[in-house]
């Protein structure tokens, strides 16, 4: 048998060998690379429901096994899809780590949104994460060490640091003074108001599929999902949102004022400067939106970054 090679992407060809050995009951259907591949795996479709998703190295096996373990608990509590995970495939020559199969999801991405249809993304993903955050945690551990940092506090010595690094290092971008300045502001936050949850920690846009009018359609990508306060689930809103559609996801999200500033703390550095800074030449479109992330959370305590 033809062993995998690391340094080669996977194609079509090597997919339906996977699936001749390991699951031939869709073997003989058409597979073709998706445009949903990510940073974290690859993805092929299969035929038209289905999808298979290889992660990319071994670093993000993790996410794929936690998914595969709690989505099947989770999904039939929550309105909106989520990957429904059909069979989890073992490790072999063909490819070396585990690799799922799961239920395809229609929508897009959102992608410049009018105010209309930002306020329905808006009322739907905040419904949607208040389903998500109501669900019984209360059997599960707790500390954050075993879900990882996003689970954490929004404001450590960490990220303080990730802080400064970021702020030295994008100097061209902004003046690195306001960018402390707009930090220490900004990492003035209460305590969490509520107990640990269930939280997705990446509500980014790459992880969302709507309908052309804006409702949300799917939900992807569980692989950090975690046990931790749900102001992380948040972050995302002064990406996507105008400060309108803002107000309306905290309020059907039914975020505190607590929750609200701990939410735009998280915004700023971790998902904010520091991925512009570790990921510019890379990622432009990213970086712009993040870019503009940034600044408008920085405004918001009076602070202009340039």
């Amino acid at each position: 048998m033809k062993q995998f090679d690391e340094e080669l992407a996977p194609d079509a060809c090597l997919v339906t060998q996977l699936l001749r050995a390991q699951f031939p009951q869709l073997a003989d259907h058409d597979v073709r690379p998706s445009q949903a591949s990510g940073s974290s795996n690859f993805v092929f479709r299969v035929g038209e429901e289905w999808a298979v998703r290889l992660p990319r190295t071994d670093g993000y096996t993790a996410d794929l096994l936690t998914e595969a373990r709690w989505l099947p608990h989770l999904a039939p509590h929550l309105t909106v899809p989520v990957p429904e995970v059909l069979f989890l495939a073992r490790p072999s020559g063909l490819f070396p780590r585990p690799w799922s199969i799961v239920r395809w999801i229609p929508g897009e991405p959102p992608e410049r949104l009018d105010r209309g249809a930002q306020a329905r993304l808006a009322t739907s993903l905040g419904r949607f994460m208040r389903q998500l955050h109501r669900l019984d945690a209360c059997d599960l551990d707790l500390d954050p060490h075993q879900w990882g940092y996003r689970a954490g506090e929004p404001v450590t010595e960490v990220i303080d640091r990730w802080a400064d690094t970021a702020a030295e290092g994008l100097r061209d971008l902004f003046d690195p003074r306001q960018v402390k300045e707009a930090w220490r502001r900004l990492r003035r936050v209460p305590p969490a108001s509520g107990p640990p949850c269930w939280i997705h920690t990446d509500l980014s846009s790459e992880n969302l599929l709507v309908s052309g009018d804006g409702n949300l359609l799917g939900v992807l990508d569980f692989g950090g999902l975690s046990i931790g306060d749900r102001s992380v689930d948040l972050l995302y809103a002064w990406s996507m949102f105008d400060q309108e559609a803002r107000e309306v996801v905290r309020r059907k999200a039914e975020a505190d004022e607590a929750t609200w500033l701990r939410a735009r703390a998280w915004a700023f550095v971790g998902p904010g400067l520091l991925t512009i800074h570790d990921y510019r030449d890379c990622m432009p479109a990213r970086t712009a939106t993040l870019t503009a992330m940034v600044q408008a959370v920085a405004a918001e305590v009076g602070v202009s970054l340039r």
